[in-house]
Formats: structure tokens, C-alpha cells, sequence
């Protein structure tokens, strides 16, 4: 994809502010699904919204995981790699502000927005992980200071077991992130209450 090339199914909708939010969906959703869940979280931001382009059984997603649900860090990567040659194009398409892009996603989309950060530091200023966790084995260190970053998993989700959860935000806080384990005692889902919380602590970042 070249950096101008913004063919990638998505949605943009201009806000009032400088902030932009990134919205990544979930396997089998497209990229209609987390407009919602964007304006609940900032009602002034704009919207960049693409959908995955990887298909597993006819369901979208970011990037391949294996039949026995362990992730393809390969595909990982060059999901991200795609994704962030979209974003380039969009920023210059929509004139978004570089300084301002929060990345939302949920389950499969926020795995690829947290391999998004830690590939792409410079890209996103945080991210809000619904249903996610650490999308590689490893990671080597990488300068992740200023970024504001809210895990927010339920105690639940087989997708996002607890101490991995725990592991993972301390990890993210160790890379220089300020990072917050958010929980809550339902599944792979996302609470109403996180997102207000989420809400709340952004709107006092304008």
C-alpha cells in the first residue's frame, strides 16, 4: 500500500476537537461497529475508523491467529505495517492532528492497536484496550513514556486471563507508559462503567 493509498474500507467523521480516535474492531465486526463506543468516550473527537482486512471464516479481523487461537506474530506485524501505511495517508487525506490520535479497540482490534504502539510508538498518544491482551511473546524494550494506556478486562474473559492481565500492564508501565489495569467481573465484553471512567480521565486531557 503506498502512503497515499486510502482504499482501505474505514470511516471518518470529523469532530469538534483536536483529538482523533482510532477505532479497532473486533473478529467479525466491521468498521461501523465502535462508532458508538467512540462518541461515548470523546463526543468531540473525530473518527477514523478501518476495518480489518484479514478474513478467518468470513469474519474480519487485523491480523491471522492460528486454529488453536494462539496469534501469528507474523501476520501481526504485517497487519500493523499496512495499518500504519493507512493511517500516514489518512492523517494527510483528513489533516489529523499527529499530536492527538488515542487508539480504542476492542478484543481483536485492541490487540492490534497495543502491537500498534509498541511497533509504532510514535503514531498514538494511548490507546483503551477492551478484551485484550499482550499481542506478542516477547517484546524488547521500546520508549513508551507520556502515553496513557487503560486495559480494561473482565475477570472473566478467557481471551484475557487475570494474571496475564496483570503481567501485561506492568510490563506497559515498565516500558515508561502510564498504564491502568481496569477490571470488571464479566466476560469478553465491554463495562459501561470503564468507558465512562475512560471518558472522564480524557475529557480533562483536552
Amino acid at each position: 500500500m503506498a502512503n497515499n493509498d486510502i482504499s482501505r474500507p474505514h470511516v471518518f467523521e470529523k469532530g469538534t476537537s483536536s483529538r482523533t480516535l482510532l477505532l479497532l474492531h473486533g473478529t467479525g465486526a466491521d468498521e461501523f461497529d465502535l462508532l458508538n463506543l467512540g462518541k461515548a468516550i470523546d463526543p468531540g473527537a473525530s473518527l477514523l475508523s478501518p476495518r480489518g482486512m484479514y478474513l478467518e471464516a468470513g469474519m474480519n479481523r487485523f491480523f491471522e491467529r492460528y486454529p488453536d487461537g494462539t496469534f501469528n506474530e507474523a501476520s501481526i506485524d504485517l497487519g500493523v505495517s499496512e495499518l500504519a501505511e493507512f493511517i500516514a495517508a489518512a492523517i494527510k487525506k483528513y489533516e489529523i492532528d499527529v499530536t492527538e490520535l488515542f487508539a480504542v479497540g476492542f478484543s481483536n482490534g485492541a490487540n492490534t492497536a497495543a502491537a500498534l504502539m509498541v511497533r509504532h510508538p510514535e503514531l498514538l498518544t494511548g490507546a483503551a484496550l477492551f478484551g485484550s491482551t499482550k499481542p506478542y511473546r516477547e517484546i524488547a524494550p521500546v520508549d513508551l513514556s507520556g502515553k496513557r494506556i487503560w486495559l480494561a478486562n473482565g475477570d472473566q474473559d478467557s481471551y484475557a486471563p487475570v494474571a496475564a492481565s496483570e503481567n501485561w500492564v506492568a510490563e506497559l508501565n515498565g516500558f515508561g507508559a502510564q498504564a491502568t489495569w481496569l477490571r470488571h467481573p464479566g466476560g469478553h465484553q465491554i463495562s459501561g462503567e470503564h468507558v465512562a471512567e475512560i471518558a472522564l480521565e480524557l475529557s480533562s486531557r483536552q
